[in-house]
């Protein structure tokens, strides 16, 4: 079954004027509702990155689990088409405006309106500590169905003190730092939490695949 809207049915459309045939019976957000497919690279100089973080909208989280999962790059709220590697991981934040921004950008990506980008899954970020409400975690459920997998992240609240340049990277290529004892915390910019590390690795591995078969 055709993955659905989850709200605001009548904004979404069976046609496309682009010229990427649609399959058929698919909604599709309009296009003030998709991001763009960037026409340059978005990497810089050196090495690049194995796999690329789509912020669905402001303030989703992106740059911040670019800065931590070195590996990762943040798009700049397009899709990477001209870039080397164009794996992409949807981030949002889990209130009601993320989750439906979220829910456009899947559509895109099952359109095939991206520019030959490969959506790897979707990283949800906590809007607020604690469970999500009763009609937030169906919204969320609707959305993660559109979605190869979801990593949720979890809430950690000391990286609102940080900036970015505080923060520990991790990398897969170095030791996973030691998980803090009960007497005593670490604080992110010591060393990344253990939920990003653990969503890090599942990341990186579905990237790593997605480069060594296309």
């Amino acid at each position: 079954m055709a993955a659905q809207p989850i709200d605001d049915h009548q904004l979404y459309t069976d046609d496309t004027t682009g010229s990427t045939p649609v399959p058929a019976g698919l909604r599709i957000p309009p296009a003030d509702r998709q991001a763009p497919v960037h026409a340059d690279p978005v990497a810089g100089p050196g090495r690049p990155p194995v796999m690329w973080l789509l912020g669905a909208h402001g303030g989703a989280g992106a740059s911040t689990l670019a800065r931590v999962w070195a590996p990762a790059a943040d798009a700049r709220r397009g899709w990477p088409a001209a870039d080397q590697y164009r794996s992409v991981i949807v981030v949002a934040r889990t209130h009601r405006t993320g989750l439906a921004a979220a829910h456009d950008l899947l559509l895109q990506a099952a359109a095939g309106l991206v520019g030959g980008c490969t959506v790897l899954g979707l990283a949800l970020v906590p809007d607020a500590p604690g469970k999500l409400p009763k009609t937030l975690r169906r919204s969320a459920d609707v959305v993660a169905s559109a979605a190869p997998v979801v990593w949720h992240l979890p809430w950690v609240p000391d990286l609102r003190v940080h900036t970015l340049t505080d923060l520990a990277p991790w990398s897969p290529a170095e030791p996973d730092p030691a998980p803090p004892g009960r007497m005593r915390s670490v604080t992110s910019a010591a060393a990344p939490h253990p939920g990003l590390v653990a969503a890090g690795h599942a990341a990186f591995d579905a990237a790593r695949t997605a480069a060594t078969t296309r």
